[in-house]
C-alpha cells in the first residue's frame, strides 16, 4: 500500500470507494434510510470527484494497493479535513490511520498547525483516539444524527541533519528505546561514537525531527550494503508519545524525497508490526539481500 496524490483519471474508482464507504460502512449514520442516503450521496458522482481533484487550494490523496483504491482522503490548504472514506476490504488494516497521518502532514507542510473536520457517527471514536476533540454540537448534515465538529493541534515539526554530533535530547529518546528493546539506537551511539557510521558518505544523511523544541524522532539513509547505488532506512525511530502523530510519516517521507532526487531504490528491514507504516509511505514487498521491503526509484529523477 502507498498513499499518493489523485489524479483526474482516478476518480471513477475513488468515487467507488467513497460510495461504497458510506452505504455500506457508515449504517450507524444513515441507519439504511433512502432519503438520508440519496442526499449524502448526491454530490459522490465521478465527474464531481474529478472537479474536486482538480480543485486549486486543496489535495486529494488516495491509498492505493496496486489498481485498487483503499482509501480517498482530501484537505484543504487551511487544514480543513473534508473527506476521508476507506473501501469495506481495507478496514481494519491501519489504513484510516495512514491516510489521516497523510492529510495531517499534508497540512502541516503548509504551514497548519491545526487540523479541522466534522466526523461521522462511525469515525467519531477513530478521530478521538487519533487526538481530535470536538468543538460543538453536532450539525446534523444530510438528516443524521451526527456530523460533530472536530478539530486538532498538529505538532510544529522541524527537521534537521545531523552533523557534527548527535542532537540535543537524544540520551532520553535512546532510553526510552532501550526500555522497548530496540537495540539499533544503542548501535547508532556506538557506531557514531567510533566513527564506523557517520552518515557522511554520498547520498547518506541522518535526520532529527523535532515538536517544538523536543526531540520527537531520528532516522536516515545510508548507502545498502549489499545492492550497489541503493540507499537503506536505518536508526529510525520515533519516540512513543510521538506515534501516529504524522511526524514518523513526515521523517520518512523527506528522506526518501532524498532517494527520489538522486534517482536511486532505498530498501529497509521492516521491524515486527512496522511494515504497514513503511508501504503507506511508497515501500513494496521485496524480501531479500537483508531488507524486507523496496522503494522503487522514480523514473522520472534526474541522475545527472
Amino acid at each position: 500500500m502507498k498513499i499518493r496524490d489523485a489524479v483526474p483519471e482516478d476518480a471513477p474508482a475513488a468515487c467507488e470507494a467513497i460510495r461504497r464507504s458510506i452505504i455500506e460502512l457508515c449504517a450507524a449514520d444513515h441507519h439504511n434510510d433512502p432519503a438520508i442516503l440519496e442526499r449524502w450521496l448526491a454530490n459522490k458522482t465521478a465527474e464531481i470527484v474529478a472537479s474536486w481533484i482538480r480543485q486549486p487550494g486543496s489535495s486529494v490523496l488516495l491509498a492505493v494497493e496496486g489498481n485498487a483504491v483503499l482509501a480517498v482522503g482530501s484537505v484543504t490548504d487551511e487544514g480543513e479535513i473534508t473527506l476521508n472514506y476507506v473501501s469495506p476490504e481495507a478496514r481494519f488494516r491501519g489504513v484510516s490511520r495512514a491516510m489521516i497521518a497523510a492529510l495531517e502532514t499534508r497540512a502541516g507542510e503548509g504551514g497548519n498547525q491545526r487540523c479541522i473536520l466534522v466526523s461521522t457517527e462511525t469515525a467519531r471514536r477513530f478521530y478521538r483516539s487519533a487526538g481530535y476533540t470536538e468543538d460543538g454540537p453536532p450539525q446534523r448534515k444530510f438528516g443524521t444524527a451526527g456530523s460533530y465538529p472536530m478539530s486538532k493541534q498538529l505538532a510544529v515539526i522541524r527537521l534537521e541533519p545531523v552533523l557534527e554530533a548527535l542532537p540535543a535530547g537524544f540520551d532520553a529518546l535512546r532510553v526510552e528505546a532501550r526500555a522497548e528493546g530496540y537495540k539499533f539506537v544503542e548501535r547508532l551511539v556506538a557506531d557514531w561514537a567510533s566513527g564506523e557510521l557517520r552518515f557522511d558518505r554520498p547520498g547518506e544523511v541522518l535526520l532529527a525531527a523535532y515538536a517544538g523544541n523536543e526531540l520527537a524522532a531520528i532516522g536516515g539513509l545510508t548507502l545498502d550494503p549489499v545492492l550497489p547505488e541503493t540507499l537503506r532506512m536505518r536508526r529510525f525511530y520515533v519516540g512513543r508519545r510521538y506515534r501516529r502523530s504524522g511526524i514518523g510519516r513526515r521523517l520518512a517521507t523527506a528522506l526518501l524525497k532524498r532517494a527520489s532526487q538522486a534517482g536511486r531504490p532505498a530498501t529497509v528491514n521492516a521491524g515486527p508490526g512496522s511494515a504497514v507504516f513503511w508501504e503507506a509511505v511508497g515501500f513494496v514487498s521485496d524480501e531479500r539481500d537483508g531488507h524486507t521491503h523496496l522503494f522503487p526509484p522514480d523514473p522520472a529523477a534526474d541522475r545527472n
